[in-house]
């Protein structure tokens, strides 16, 4: 038994007109709970929920592709200054030794294809290092930001190569990613394997691909 049925018939009224459960207890005076229980049973306030229910899961699809749309403008732009940026930079930096040794080590080892992160690859620990030190100081990238992993054969010794990669680039053994190991039983030359480093920023790979292609075209006139 209902004790005010005047506000329970008001809630079936609003229910059957679309207001949810929360509109109709502060319209009611009542609480949430209430407006449950006076409707549990009743088909129309089910149907209603079901409707609220899609409905809102529309608004969410809506809402979310706007969200989706103006997050992509907003990338562009910030792409789009970054580059003006990068041409402005680039005829500061030019006449910097290690600016340019990082962009000439990048064309040739970098991964020139990924648009989303930074990966320098090469044998040659001591090129990382120069590497991360220019990616510091002129990409201004903290430390902590960079990551390692490492290619080895099955025959080469995990902790040795790791020890030794960890000496020349500085980075602690927590940025290290998982080691790869290449399936074969073939002897060769790279004894502490192929070094990765890694810079997980697509605005950073966008300014550094347009600093490389500046250098080229300032090294070739």
């Amino acid at each position: 038994m209902v004790r005010n049925q005047e506000n329970y018939d008001q809630a079936v009224q609003l229910r059957e007109r679309g207001f949810t459960l929360q509109e109709i207890a502060r319209v009611c005076d009542v609480s949430k709970s209430t407006v449950s229980k006076w409707l549990k049973n009743n088909a129309i306030s089910a149907n209603i929920t079901k409707q609220n229910k899609r409905r809102a899961g529309q608004e969410n699809a809506k809402r979310l592709k706007l969200m989706q749309k103006a997050r992509g403008v907003e990338r562009a732009t910030r792409y789009s200054e970054s580059l003006k940026n990068a041409e402005t930079e680039f005829k500061h930096y030019k006449t910097s030794t290690l600016f340019m040794a990082g962009l000439m080590l990048y064309s040739a080892h970098g991964d020139r294809q990924n648009a989303s992160k930074v990966r320098f690859s090469s044998t040659d620990a001591q090129a990382h290092k120069i590497f991360i030190k220019f990616a510091k100081e002129y990409l201004g990238v903290d430390v902590g930001d960079i990551r390692l992993w490492l290619q080895l054969y099955q025959d080469q010794t995990e902790s040795v190569c790791m020890k030794r990669w960890k000496k020349f680039t500085g980075l602690p053994y927590q940025q290290f990613y998982r080691t790869q190991f290449v399936q074969t039983n073939t002897k060769n030359a790279l004894h502490y394997g192929v070094g990765n480093t890694i810079i997980s920023r697509t605005v950073l790979q966008r300014k550094l691909l347009k600093w490389v292609d500046l250098a080229q075209k300032e090294l070739a006139k």
